[in-house]
């Protein structure tokens, strides 16, 4: 069901953020859907969401919450796929997503029944609030799967749940692809490291692989305008960071 995306006032969020502790059984218990119709909790945005489709989050908190993030991502990215990134970077947006529709999900991904005050006042704040682009791309429970959708998406638009499996693969990999913006924003040599990721195994076969090739990366990568490459020659650039992984690793 479509329905309008819809944010809460300034006023509602510094209200929201300093009754935390005075709220904390709603967080534990019913939620906020008492403040849906509230005036300061309603105003539109004029884009629409699948309201339905955002309430089929994956709850269950398997061993592999990979593959948990990774079925969520493409959940909250369809359902909000009219949101830009611009929009994207507002907190009253996503602390009304995370109080209202996605309340259930986040309280089960992030909240815990059995912490006691001080914890879950910490997990809420870092988690339901988002005051920072750093914590909207990285921290909020519903904000950060729209992110990794929108990064994959940019990078291999052709088969976004196959880039969203190679982002989400370990936290170095998405660190370097969500959380450093210089990589999100130059989608052509983003697009071929993910192409090296799938093609290329050794590169990501351990931790200190993966972190070599990106300080390569980095370092050959200086100065060239990747916007300019096309798809053909950001390969061969990116395959040629590869090899030169391995030969650090034979010489070490």
């Amino acid at each position: 069901m479509s329905r309008e995306v819809k944010y809460i006032s300034e006023a509602a969020l510094a209200d929201l953020r300093k009754s935390v502790r005075s709220n904390l059984e709603l967080y534990r218990g019913p939620g906020f859907q008492h403040l849906e119709d509230e005036p300061s909790w309603d105003i539109g945005l004029k884009i629409d969401y699948d309201q339905e489709l955002l309430r089929t989050l994956d709850l269950t908190q398997q061993q592999n919450i990979v593959e948990v993030d990774r079925k969520n991502s493409l959940i909250v990215g369809q359902a909000l796929a009219e949101l830009t990134p611009s929009l994207a970077n507002e907190e009253l947006v996503w602390v009304r997503i995370s109080h209202l529709d996605c309340f259930e999900y986040s309280k089960a991904r992030w909240l815990s029944d059995t912490d006691e005050d001080e914890a879950l006042v910490a997990s809420i704040h870092a988690h339901l609030f988002a005051p920072t682009q750093t914590t909207i791309r990285d921290d909020h429970a519903v904000s950060r799967l729209w992110w990794n959708y929108h990064i994959a998406r940019s990078c291999m638009p052709d088969d976004v749940e196959k880039a969203l499996g190679l982002i989400l693969k370990t936290a170095d990999i998405r660190s370097n692809f969500v959380e450093r913006i210089w990589m999100s924003s130059r989608e052509r040599i983003a697009g071929a490291i993910l192409r090296a990721i799938d093609d290329r195994a050794e590169i990501t076969a351990t931790e200190s692989s993966f972190r070599t090739f990106m300080k390569i990366i980095n370092r050959y990568g200086g100065g060239i305008v990747f916007e300019a490459l096309s798809e053909a020659e950001a390969d061969k650039f990116v395959g040629e960071c590869c090899d030169r992984v391995a030969k650090v690793s034979e010489a070490a």
